[in-house]
């Protein structure tokens, strides 16, 4: 026996036929233009998951008195740390660059097809390396800690940037 149904009889079976089901590839350009107001409009960028981030990174960063440990700790690794700072630096110019400049002084929404293919890969590179570096110099400090500690307070900041009006 052949166990293989049309796609029609799978849609006769869920749908019965006399309800009218709309086309949403059919809509009209108004009607399309209402429901995207609708939608820009609940969409919110704060929840429950982006202010826990962001309370955690501020208790990380309170309790383990972080900025005191990179300015004054002599166990830091001061060369490490300023490499990778400077690397994390680039991608965040990059980011810049990208979100703010392309998209709102150029005026270019799709900033995604730049002139730089290469950019994206570059700054994601830094971050990558960046981060290693910047681990490697605290590690003296915090030992295993530091992994969760940096990642935590990284995603503290990514979820403060997504409330920025962009």
């Amino acid at each position: 026996s052949n166990l293989r149904m049309s796609p029609d009889s799978v849609r006769q079976r869920l749908v019965p036929e006399d309800e009218d089901v709309p086309d949403i590839n059919n809509i009209p350009d108004d009607e399309r233009a209402a429901i995207d107001a609708v939608i820009a409009r609940n969409k919110s960028t704060l929840s429950i998951s982006t202010v826990g981030w962001m309370v955690s990174a501020l208790m990380v960063f309170n309790y383990t008195d972080f900025l005191n440990v990179l300015v004054y700790d002599g166990r830091v690794n001061r060369g490490l740390l300023k490499i990778g700072s400077s690397l994390v630096g680039v991608n965040l110019l990059v980011g810049v660059y990208l979100v703010v400049y392309l998209s709102y002084i150029r005026n270019k929404p799709d900033w995604t097809n730049h002139t730089h293919p290469a950019l994206i890969p570059v700054a994601t590179l830094c971050a990558c390396v960046g981060l290693v570096l910047c681990t490697v110099a605290l590690w003296p400090v915090w030992g295993f800690l530091t992994l969760p500690i940096l990642f935590t307070l990284f995603m503290g900041l990514v979820m403060l940037a997504t409330l920025l009006p962009v």
